[in-house]
């Protein structure tokens, strides 16, 4: 298993990129987390960590799992 520094690295670029597909401005995102642009910016960048609430959101909107978000698995759509 990776290490921790690996999964946050993983977690974040998996969350800008799925952002960035969809077509989501860090703005966009904030407002649907209800939290400002900059502390989604923070999260994103790795500068601050996501709390869990935060992930969850995030899955949810793109569909996905908790486990693809953080590399745990290759799947990225949740199975039906």
């Amino acid at each position: 298993m990776e290490n921790y520094q690996e999964t946050r690295e993983i977690m974040f670029k998996r969350i800008r990129a799925l952002r960035k597909r969809e077509h989501y401005t860090q703005n966009q995102m904030a407002e649907k987390l209800c939290i400002s642009r900059r502390t989604y910016a923070n999260y994103e960048r790795g500068v601050h960590a996501m709390p869990v609430e935060v992930l969850v959101v995030i899955a949810d909107t793109f569909g996905t799992s908790l486990d693809y978000l953080t590399g745990r698995c290759q799947e990225e759509r949740k199975a039906s």
